[in-house]
């Protein structure tokens, strides 16, 4: 699928320092949804080389997640002054050597509040970790 430059600009990747110091990248975006990609090299590992340590994996997932919130925004909504993560659940069900996968999906959307779930998988497209994801939308007026 095809992702259009205002859903792009909405998630702004190219935006966040941390993003770029993982290596996460956007793969794909619609509203509500997004997937994003963490390639595995060396300062990303535990004590085995060949395995993805769980704080990137934890990022991975609340930068989905983020993203997926950040695609609800409408630009001519000048109320929306930015979101943040209020609690964060990840639970890791495998080892992830190699790349990492993340799709958030909104699962649901308030004014205020949006309820996001991220699955995490492996290079072989095997489930690797479970997120469960709260953010709080900051509101002018």
């Amino acid at each position: 699928m095809a992702m259009d430059a205002a859903m792009a600009e909405l998630v702004a990747a190219d935006q966040i320092p941390y993003w770029s110091l993982l290596g996460i990248e956007l793969v794909d975006a619609e509203r509500g949804h997004v997937t994003l990609r963490l390639p595995m090299r060396e300062e990303l590992a535990t004590r085995r080389p060949d395995v993805m340590h769980g704080g990137a994996i934890a990022s991975l997932v609340d930068a989905a997640s983020g993203s997926a919130v950040a695609t609800l925004r409408d630009p001519e909504d000048e109320t929306w002054a930015g979101h943040a993560t209020t609690d964060l659940n990840v639970s890791y069900l495998r080892a992830v050597r190699g790349e990492a996968r993340a799709e958030g999906r909104v699962l649901r959307a308030g004014r205020t509040t949006v309820f996001v779930a991220v699955e995490v998988r492996d290079e072989a497209g095997e489930l690797a970790a479970a997120g469960r994801v709260t953010y709080a939308i900051a509101r002018r007026g």
